[in-house]
């Protein structure tokens, strides 16, 4: 079976949403047109840890063109970008899209699926390459699997973005957000990877306490 292109996109969320993540009230009209497309494979929403503030919305597809065919469907696409407006809060619209898609190198349901699930992109510093970093990411993703239970860790799966060339993406499931900050505290491998990505490429990450739809 073929792996799937993973989208991610993420706007202010409504006063709603914010409100009640949980409720699928607010999300049944938009995802339930979403699930009746051509190649869609699984949906995922919650809000930020962070901020508390900030909806995501991570969705499976077969394959990127499957995605593309219903961006372009200027009759459809606007109805489902209305519908969405439960949960997003477009009365602000960002300066630059916050949609990306990433081409996992496996499989990355339980990732996504976990109480936890952290979104990180790297992207080289100068000096360094797109291929030094898909190393390290990929030393890290496989650190964390075998890390285990023991460490809070539920799977991790990384692969490339299509936006963003030289960007990298990386997905790990986590029992808690702290299960995140103690493993890197207690498990030298861990911290040894994440001080050599840091070292290498600009860190972008946050935790998201994903819903399956």
């Amino acid at each position: 079976m073929s792996l799937p292109t993973i989208e991610v996109i993420y706007l202010p969320a409504t006063e709603a949403y914010r409100a009640n993540p949980k409720d699928e009230s607010l999300l049944k009209p938009a995802f339930d047109l979403l699930a009746e497309q051509k190649g869609h494979l699984q949906t995922y929403a919650g809000i930020k840890h962070e901020d508390k503030a900030t909806a995501y919305v991570v969705v499976a597809w077969e394959t990127l063109e499957d995605h593309r065919r219903l961006q372009e469907n200027k009759e459809l696409y606007p109805v489902l970008n209305a519908k969405t407006t439960t949960f997003f809060d477009v009365s602000k619209p960002p300066a630059e899209s916050t949609m990306v898609h990433v081409r996992p190198t496996s499989e990355p349901y339980k990732a996504l699926g976990a109480p936890v699930t952290e979104i990180a992109y790297f992207t080289p510093q100068a000096g360094h390459s797109k291929s030094e970093v898909e190393q390290v990411v990929d030393a890290i993703a496989k650190a964390m699997v075998a890390a285990g239970d023991a460490y809070g860790v539920v799977d991790a799966a990384w692969g490339p973005t299509v936006e963003k060339e030289n960007t990298v993406g990386l997905f790990i499931g986590w029992t808690s957000v702290d299960a995140h900050w103690n493993a890197i505290k207690t498990n030298k491998t861990l911290a040894d990877l994440i001080d050599k990505i840091k070292s290498i490429s600009a860190v972008n990450l946050v935790h998201v306490e994903l819903t399956k739809y």
